[in-house]
């Protein structure tokens, strides 16, 4: 054999100079001479215009060029989900490495996905291999455990490469497998086959789409300068195009058939989601229209499987867990986890984390299009309506744990399974990663969601509040404000604009926040609600308060405070107990202020509100430090701090944060305290953040 087999099997650096030194010098052609219909090189042609993948390139050459001793093959899978170049890949590398096997490459499509039911079986490509390597056709066993015994024989101790390309099952790759360890297997599918993973240790690449910078280079070597004329226009069509290389490829395509098509126009036809697909059929072969690729995948998918498929392209949001997911398909969660499972093994879809799944752009146009193929529209309501159920009542149910001294509101719909939250860390968590999905619902348009509409923006007020998410807030409240409108709930219609000025006045837009309250006051009025009439009455006097008429503010705080304490709303009156001390601090009138402040201290604690214990520190050390008393200031910031952390709120720990900075003599401790506290206003994007960095600046 010449070479060892570390030498023989390392596609990198001085080896290969080894390697072609032993073909040349004659010790590795002695294989060649013994096949006696020559070298069989049956690889494709290679890809034009190959870009980026050198992570995988390089995957491939630790796998199948590793100088372990083995006494098996060497395999790798590469698998993925339909046009994301998987073939392309195989082929690109196996010519790269061409010359490190010098006793032939083999090449099989499986057809294992294609247009017609042409999967090709393991004793077809047996006689085919068989008669490459130079076994005569009438020589060639009609037995299929034959044909493998005879191919493995031939390929015993050989330096060859065998590409198994686009294969189904186990069942098609398992009898082309080389027994010796000279040999090395690629195989490609869009099934992740366990079987193989088992039983022969196969090594799994996973090929995702293209990330952006090697989708644009890809577009700027096959159009040159017009690419680069058009900078703007190809972020577009990557972007429309979702990474996927197919799909790429098809807009390359239409480009240099099209002459002097500007890219802009093209990016202009891709902008319908609904009409896109259509932009990527060619009309010509079938191998290169992506909606054909795709169906590939999807006509040998269960039944159940296919029903999942189909309507997670209704899923508002952009990634399913197995609850949300059960809530779509109305089926128990472990049977959805049961059907992902089988997607994600299928390739149509990718897990993007622990349990969560989502799908490419292309791949979601393509799921929306069966699902109004294939089911009603009554079906599709139904799937959605689910899913606002499951959003709102669990979203209540991490709310409880987030805020659980707030006032709740009946719900309408109902409750679905979801997560078991073992606190308030992981409802937050929960909000967090759902925050997105939940934005969605807001915006869906049918009108049978109004009233959840509105609660369901009720229910995120306080997560909203919590995290500083202002925007978010504004947009959730905006539209729940029109539901309630096309309702004509007046409660509710106040309710929102309660909330919706809230989230206004934070944003710095004090006027319009003013003209909700106003409105929401005389709706609270017209149905009798003396609660709601001062909860508007502190929100305007927050509006004085901030436009500097405090006197204002504190008459109308105190006001509010006579009335939630006769109707008996106890943490509605403590917490306006903590915006009278506010203003009294900034009055001057500083005993007051802590005398109130204790007081409302000891309803937060007893109700455990641990948010508005926080912000009730930060209060009393904002008061002390106004007053001149540091070390009281100080030990105050400090508790605030703790129960900033415990609640989850960023905002209160930067601010009792920054509190502490103003505070502290020791210029070591102010530095630390300034630089937190700018960390995490600047993480939240806070308007204050800038006035952090100018008062470090000048310490």
């Amino acid at each position: 054999m010449g070479e060892d087999n570390a030498t023989r099997n390392d596609f990198s650096g001085a080896a290969s100079t080894v390697v072609q030194a032993g073909v040349i010098s004659g010790d590795v052609h002695v294989h060649v001479r013994e096949l006696v219909g020559g070298v069989p090189r049956q690889l494709p042609p290679n890809v034009r215009e190959f870009v980026g993948r050198r992570e995988k390139l390089d995957e491939l050459n630790a796998v199948l060029g590793s100088g372990e001793d083995r006494t098996s093959p060497r395999i790798a899978l590469i698998t993925g989900t339909a046009g994301v170049g998987k073939t392309a890949l195989a082929v690109h590398w196996s010519h790269e490495v061409s010359s490190f096997f010098p006793d032939g490459i083999l090449y099989a499509d499986l057809h294992g996905y294609g247009p017609e039911d042409l999967e090709v079986g393991a004793e077809a490509v047996l006689a085919s291999f068989l008669r490459a390597l130079g076994v005569r056709g009438d020589d060639v066993p009609d037995d299929g455990a034959e044909r493998a015994a005879r191919y493995r024989t031939l390929l015993a101790e050989r330096r060859v490469l065998v590409v198994l390309d686009n294969a189904r099952s186990e069942a098609q790759v398992r009898p082309l497998i080389p027994a010796s360890p000279s040999a090395a297997v690629v195989v490609t599918s869009r099934q992740t086959l366990t079987g193989l993973i088992v039983d022969l240790g196969v090594e799994v690449l996973h090929l995702d789409v293209l990330s952006p910078g090697d989708a644009t280079s890809l577009l700027r070597t096959a159009l040159g300068a017009r690419a680069d004329r058009e900078p703007d226009a190809v972020t577009e069509l990557i972007r429309h195009s979702a990474g996927l290389p197919l799909a790429l490829r098809v807009l390359v395509g239409l480009v240099r058939s099209r002459g002097a098509l500007p890219l802009a126009d093209l990016v202009d036809a891709l902008a319908d989601e609904r009409d896109r697909l259509d932009v990527f059929d060619t009309g010509g072969d079938v191998h290169t229209q992506v909606r054909a690729v795709f169906s590939w995948s999807y006509q040998h998918l269960t039944p159940d499987g296919a029903r999942m498929f189909r309507l997670l392209g209704l899923f508002p949001g952009h990634g399913v867990d197995r609850f949300s997911a059960a809530a779509l398909v109305g089926v128990a969660p472990q049977t959805a986890a049961r059907l992902l499972a089988g997607l994600l093994r299928a390739h149509l879809v990718v897990e993007d984390g622990a349990g969560r799944f989502g799908m490419h752009d292309l791949l979601r146009a393509y799921a929306a299009e069966l699902v109004g193929e294939h089911e009603p529209v009554v079906t599709q309501l139904a799937a959605t309506d689910r899913v606002y159920d499951y959003y709102l009542h669990t979203a209540d149910a991490a709310d409880r744990l987030v805020t659980p001294a707030r006032l709740r509101v009946p719900l309408d719909g109902t409750p679905r399974p979801g997560p078991r939250f073992a606190g308030r860390d992981e409802a937050l968590r929960w909000l967090s990663e759902e925050r997105d999905t939940i934005a969605t619902l807001f915006v869906l348009p049918d009108r049978v969601f109004d009233a959840r509409r509105w609660q369901l923006a009720y229910t995120m007020r306080g997560f909203y509040f919590l995290a500083k998410l202002w925007d978010d807030s504004v947009r959730a409240h905006e539209a729940a404000l029109s539901a309630t409108q096309r309702l004509g709930d007046l409660r509710a219609e106040a309710t929102t604009r309660n909330n919706l000025g809230v989230a206004l006045l934070e944003r710095g837009r004090a006027d319009e926040a003013e003209e909700h309250y106003v409105e929401a006051s005389r709706l609270y009025e017209q149905v009798g609600d003396a609660r709601g009439m001062s909860n508007a009455l502190v929100n305007r006097a927050w509006i004085a308060y901030y436009r500097g008429d405090h006197e204002d503010a504190l008459r109308d705080h105190l006001k509010a405070l006579d009335s939630y304490r006769a109707s008996g709303a106890e943490l509605n009156a403590a917490i306006t107990l903590r915006g009278v001390a506010l203003v009294e601090g900034d009055l001057g009138r500083f005993e007051d202020a802590v005398a109130h402040l204790a007081e409302a201290m000891v309803v937060f604690r007893r109700l455990e509100s641990d948010l508005d214990a926080a912000m009730g520190e930060n209060c009393l050390g904002e008061v002390h430090l106004l007053a001149g008393r540091s070390d009281l200031a100080l030990t105050a910031f400090g508790r605030a701090v703790e129960l900033a952390a415990r609640c989850g709120s960023s905002y209160e720990e930067a601010r009792a944060s920054a509190g502490t900075a103003r505070a502290s003599a020791d210029p070591t401790a102010r530095a630390a305290a300034f630089a937190r506290a700018l960390e995490l206003y600047e993480a939240l994007g806070a308007p204050e953040a800038d006035r952090v960095r100018e008062e470090a600046a000048r310490a």
